[in-house]
This record gives C-alpha cells, structure tokens and sequence, in this order.
C-alpha cells in the first residue's frame, strides 16, 4: 500500500468516527492543524501517530490496511458464515457461485 492510499484511509477513517481533523490533532494533544497536514503528505506519518489517530477513531488497524476498508464489515461477517458451514455444503457454496 502506498503512502497516499494510507494518508486518504485516514481521512476515510476521520469521516467515519465523525471527527474534523482539527478534533483529532487536539485530543492527540498536537497543534489544530497537525493532522490536516498529516493527511495532505505535509507531515511525515509515524506509525506511532497512525496506531494513535485509529484509537482516537475507534477503528481497528485490521480494517485500515483490509484491501476493501469499506465493506471490511461485510466481508468478515460473510467468512465467519461461510466457516461456520459443514464441508459439504461449503461444497455446494462454491458450486453455486461458479454457476
């Protein structure tokens, strides 16, 4: 994943919990416009920052780096049904999604 992608994830996450990034810099205990420049590429991200601004958000680092952060819900909700499932009708799943 690049350095863009992630830098707009962290926009992606900020909508999600409903914060301005101005929120997030202050409860980071960081200046009012530190993560308007982390997001725009003006601030280098540390990992450290990063780990910090997803607590702020409440958003697991297994969703920010899912391929599809979006329907990381979805898709972990539909791998718990699919290995619930007895082998056969696993089987059966697939056949029919092959149709």
């Amino acid at each position: 994943m690049e350095i863009k992608e992630i830098l707009s994830r962290l926009g992606y996450v900020r909508n999600k919990a409903n914060l301005s990034a101005r929120e997030v810099s202050l409860r980071m205990g960081m200046s009012p416009q530190y993560v308007a420049q982390l997001e725009s590429g003006r601030i280098v991200l540390t990992v450290e920052k990063l780990l910090q601004i997803l607590e702020i958000c409440e958003f697991s680092i297994e969703r920010f780096f899912s391929p599809d952060i979006a329907d990381y819900n979805i898709d972990n909700e539909l791998k718990s049904l699919i290995e619930s499932l007895p082998t056969d009708k696993k089987k059966n799943l697939i056949e029919f999604i092959k149709r």
